[in-house]
């Protein structure tokens, strides 16, 4: 009887031992399976993010090169207008003036769009105004008489003698020789408060003014103009023509003065910037 109790606790302790085990594996399997299940979610949510942000880096690069080619069209669309703002003009002047040169750039950095030209004209001479108003108004409209021009183009006709019009230089000789360049040289000399710096290239001769009373010096302007000559050159011209200059540049200043012979004719040209006139005067035609 004993025995048989005691073989009847051995079997208890074994089956208890056995369900234990059991409970620790099913355990052990339940919490595998949560952790592949959480690794999984999280799997996937991270590829929904990855998703999501390349989604989102597409759509903004999309708008990037929208907004970009956007800008491009409308400067392109601006850089039309204002050259076709000239080219309208130049063209209903070369009716009003026929025969006249006229240039086909306005020589602008800027305000093209709002550029205004008026004339007058009679049987000795044309004279053409160019200004940046605060709107494009039609040629000649009676409002651009307001605005100050920041070129004036002008045709002397049936010149008998040039060269009082043109006031060309011959070179100086027996001054301070001042050097412009490697290959030019000028030369220098003071009279009533100011100080005339002249150099001579081909047919043109060139002078830049400075004045002592505003500590003006004229040899960097001269150093700008000759720069600007060898990069645009000026109008072609059989007679000896002149370039002159003031030092210092300002809206309505015509501090730079450029005139030669065409034919019968004599043209000056006035601009505030000695760029702007090179520039208008490289298009003339």
């Amino acid at each position: 009887m004993k025995k048989n109790r005691k073989n009847l606790a051995l079997l208890l302790l074994a089956a208890s031992l056995l369900a234990g085990c059991a409970g620790q594996s099913n355990s052990q399997s339940s919490q595998s399976s949560q952790a592949k299940s959480e690794k999984k979610a999280e799997s996937k949510a991270s590829s929904k993010s990855a998703a999501k942000s390349a989604a989102s880096s597409a759509v903004s690069s999309t708008k990037s090169s929208s907004s970009q080619a956007s800008s491009k069209s409308a400067a392109s669309s601006s850089q039309r207008a204002d050259v076709n703002r000239m080219g309208t003009l130049t063209s209903q002047l070369r009716v009003k003036l026929p025969g006249m040169l006229l240039p086909a750039a306005d020589g602008l950095g800027q305000g093209s769009s709002n550029l205004n030209i008026r004339y007058t004209s009679s049987s000795s001479q044309n004279v053409v105004y160019y200004s940046v108003g605060n709107s494009p108004l039609a040629l000649n409209d009676s409002r651009i008489a307001s605005e100050k021009p920041y070129a004036v183009l002008t045709e002397k006709k049936n010149v008998a003698d040039a060269s009082s019009l043109i006031n060309y230089q011959e070179p100086k000789t027996g001054l301070p020789a001042v050097k412009i360049a490697s290959n030019v040289t000028g030369t220098e000399e003071g009279a009533a408060g100011s100080t005339y710096l002249q150099f001579n290239q081909g047919q043109w001769s060139f002078v830049v003014r400075a004045s002592n009373v505003q500590g003006q010096k004229p040899l960097p302007t001269a150093q700008k103009l000759l720069a600007l000559y060898q990069q645009y050159g000026l109008p072609d011209t059989a007679a000896k023509s002149s370039v002159q200059v003031d030092v210092g540049e300002s809206l309505g200043s015509l501090n730079t003065v450029i005139t030669w012979a065409k034919g019968s004719s004599v043209y000056q040209l006035k601009a505030h910037s000695m760029e702007t006139a090179f520039k208008m005067l490289k298009s003339l035609k």
